[in-house]
């Protein structure tokens, strides 16, 4: 539960008086967390959430209290319980503990002239990790720490190095500046994300590694897709697309992917289908290994890109298919993945003419995302609320776009 709310003199009564209905009524209001995702995370039963908001009922039974307690991170106290298990005792405001510093400092430490190999190893071993954990992490989370790696090699490019480790310490910049450029956008910061990535093509032409060259295009042309500059998009997914020759089948297979999909959005039907069998083909030739750093394409990846693709090419019913495969398949960690492709196949419910079915998915949709609300998910809402614009007179459409307007409040920042 956000700490505005739980500072809120209102919400603070109604916890008092165990009035659940009003909790969960401003839970909803003022966090935009929905009867669904209340039942989801306490185990109550939806009817059961919508029947304590109607009557505005107090709770009596102390398992719904508990369960309301732990489910939606309310301190025991509130609500007249003893402490629970979750919470920690408060830190004083004073209090401060030391950054534990990571291997590759110390290592650094060590060797403080060039770079070692040892350091450079454990630095780019924490930043694969940041880049293989991203799309399960909010960038509330991922960024202070890319940050710090960022950091970590700008202080390392100003001393002399040997020219192997200045080498490694360029591309490990380039890869920070393709992550950190994604994680900008996600947060809506667009001339963060721009500056970062230009310091990354920067950095990718001094590293002369065509497949990273590649990657970073690929990580920017992401930005331009979500962004729905979808032209811009599949030109440096072209590029990409070339440079990536002598790349891991898994990598060229992502790329591909995405340069099938932005095909798809500027309505090159036959060449987006084609570059999706290619990927698909590339994907099967990836050998089975775990997966890891910048290498975590997958058929379930796989199937929601070409899912999307399909969409946008009014193949409603082969999308629908597709997504819902992906949906069942995709690491249920990555919530904001999991979030977009909700949207897509609420987008397909229209197409097939079900748009009760789709204002439901797109409240699934925003219900998943939770507290990782991103600016891709809030430009994906709003262009599903204009596919609704024949239906907005609709009760369903208008409570579904109340919820898109608190959204955009809920937009994660840095």
């Amino acid at each position: 539960m956000p700490a505005h709310l739980l500072a809120d003199r209102q919400f603070v009564t109604a916890c008092a008086d165990r009035k659940i209905g009003t909790v969960f009524h401003l839970a909803k209001i003022r966090a935009g967390i929905y009867p669904a995702q209340i039942a989801r995370l306490t185990g109550l039963q939806t009817s059961r959430v919508t029947e304590y908001v109607t009557s505005g009922r107090v709770a009596t039974s102390m398992d719904v209290c508990e369960r309301v307690a732990d489910g939606l991170g309310i301190p025991g106290r509130m609500l007249g319980l003893a402490d629970r298990p979750w919470e920690t005792p408060a830190t004083p405001a004073s209090y401060q503990s030391a950054a534990i510093p990571e291997t590759w400092e110390i290592l650094d430490m060590l060797t403080r002239s060039t770079a070692s190999d040892a350091t450079l190893l454990h630095l780019e071993s924490a930043v694969a990790e940041s880049a293989f954990r991203y799309p399960v992490t909010s960038p509330a989370a991922s960024v202070p720490l890319m940050q710090r790696q960022l950091a970590a090699v700008h202080e390392l490019l100003s001393r002399p190095q040997a020219l192997g480790a200045r080498r490694r310490c360029v591309r490990i910049l380039t890869v920070l500046s393709g992550l950190l450029g994604l994680a900008y956008h996600d947060c809506g910061d667009r001339s963060r994300s721009d500056a970062t990535f230009h310091m990354g093509q920067v950095a990718a032409e001094e590293s002369e590694t065509a497949e990273l060259t590649a990657w970073l295009l690929t990580m920017q042309s992401i930005v331009d897709y979500t962004a729905g500059r979808t032209e811009q998009a599949a030109g440096l997914l072209g590029q990409a697309d070339v440079l990536a020759a002598g790349a891991s089948p898994r990598r060229r297979a992502w790329i591909a992917a995405n340069l099938g999909r932005s095909l798809a959005a500027t309505g090159q039907h036959r060449s987006a289908l084609a570059t999706l069998d290619r990927s698909a083909e590339l994907l099967e030739l990836a050998p089975v290994e775990p997966l890891g750093g910048l290498d975590f394409f997958t058929r379930p990846r796989l199937d929601g890109i070409t899912g999307e693709s399909h969409a946008l090419l009014g193949h409603h019913d082969v999308a629908a298919d597709l997504l819902t495969t992906a949906l069942e398949r995709r690491d249920q960690a990555d919530v904001k993945g999991l979030a977009l492709l909700t949207f897509d196949l609420a987008e397909c419910r229209i197409g097939q003419g079900d748009v009760a079915s789709a204002c439901s998915l797109a409240h699934s949709a925003l219900d998943i995302a939770g507290g990782s609300i991103i600016q891709p998910l809030v430009a994906r809402a709003r262009a599903f609320q204009a596919s609704l614009g024949p239906w907005r007179a609709s009760g369903p459409v208008r409570e579904l776009s109340a919820r898109v307007r608190e959204s955009e409040h809920q937009l994660v920042r840095t």
